[in-house]
């Protein structure tokens, strides 16, 4: 079987995990541009081979010389306890690595987790490019995943490991746009239960523990540099990730692997819809299904304040409650006491 890396249709799962066209659309492997074609429409998405560019150079550097730049911001912002580490590499020899492909590298990887088991190592240890197959029937034809990085420690007699997502984005500190890290937040909290999984079905999740918190690789503003945010809390991300992967196994069964792509696509286009405006920058029907929300009078149809701001309550029915209209129901009344507070 020829592997595939199934990174992107978990990432984009993750963007909006309430679109049921959208989790299909992961779980089987169909893109959203094939979906915008076959009903008439021009794809808008594809990645800029700038930002594919930026982001292989950005890597690149991060683990040059044995990862010793990385590390270095690492055991500063106390994900490493010092500079002093072991450093393996499973990454592909096209992306800088060791490994010829995506088969060698999955092998490296769990020789790599079996032997950590039994014999904890001497240091810590910066992993990057682990390869594993989550279990459970998640993505046909099978979850596999590049994980950015793993980071080795030991506590207390156990050996724990920190999970590291990578983007390019720059953090701006308290400016960094809030969106992009809610999103790699939700991505680093699917690797997080993810690699549970894996070290449960290699039974050594008694000896090796995966840390709650996780570390974030960004860029530094204005500079290809990295910068790195520490103890990030994913216990809310890995349970949410939980929850998730139990609706991603529902949905690889509804629609057997074997199907044509046809039959997929299909599968795609009937499925409901759940436009937020973080799709603008991800999914090709993003416009089609803006459409279908302002015609809906869906509040999604304005941003994610809004919809904290209107709840289940229609733009229409809100515009009627702000013009004087008595609330009819209980979903009406929080909009009502907002313009009476701010008539007050």
């Amino acid at each position: 079987m020829k592997r595939h890396d199934t990174r992107r249709r978990f990432e984009q799962w993750a963007r909006n995990p309430e679109c049921q066209a959208n989790v299909v659309s992961a779980v089987h492997g169909i893109g959203m541009a094939k979906v915008v074609e076959a009903e008439g429409g021009e794809p808008t998405m594809g990645q800029s081979p700038f930002a594919l560019g930026r982001g292989v150079t950005f890597e690149k550097r991060l683990f040059e010389n044995g990862g010793a730049t990385i590390g270095a911001d690492l055991a500063e912002a106390g994900v490493l306890p010092s500079t002093d580490f072991e450093f393996h590499d499973f990454r592909l020899r096209k992306n800088g690595g060791t490994q010829q492909n995506l088969d060698s590298a999955l092998s490296a990887t769990r020789a790599y987790l079996k032997a950590l088991a039994k014999s904890p190592p001497s240091r810590a240890a910066l992993i990057v490019g682990a390869t594993v197959v989550v279990p459970g029937g998640l993505m046909l034809p099978e979850a596999l995943l590049v994980l950015d990085a793993l980071v080795v420690t030991e506590r207390d007699n156990q050996i724990v490991l920190t999970i590291g997502e990578i983007k390019t984005y720059p953090d701006r500190g308290g400016h960094t746009d809030a969106g992009e890290l809610a999103v790699a937040r939700a991505q680093a909290g699917v690797y997080l239960h993810g690699t549970r999984l894996v070290l449960d079905e290699l039974d050594i999740s008694d000896q090796c523990l995966v840390e709650d918190h996780g570390f974030l690789v960004l860029s530094k503003a204005g500079r290809n540099a990295p910068s790195v945010r520490g103890h990030e809390d994913l216990r809310y991300q890995a349970k949410r990730a939980e929850r998730g992967f139990e609706r991603l196994r529902h949905v690889a069964e509804l629609v057997p692997n074997a199907a044509d792509d046809d039959t997929k696509l299909l599968a795609v286009q009937g499925a409901p819809t759940a436009y937020r405006e973080t799709c603008v920058a991800f999914c090709d029907r993003a416009t089609l299904c803006h459409s279908k929300a302002v015609c809906a009078g869906d509040a999604a149809a304005l941003g994610e304040d809004m919809v904290r701001l209107l709840g289940p309550v229609p733009l229409a029915r809100a515009v009627e409650i702000l013009n004087g209209d008595e609330a009819a129901n209980d979903d009406d009344l929080p909009l009502r006491d907002q313009r009476v507070g701010s008539v007050g």
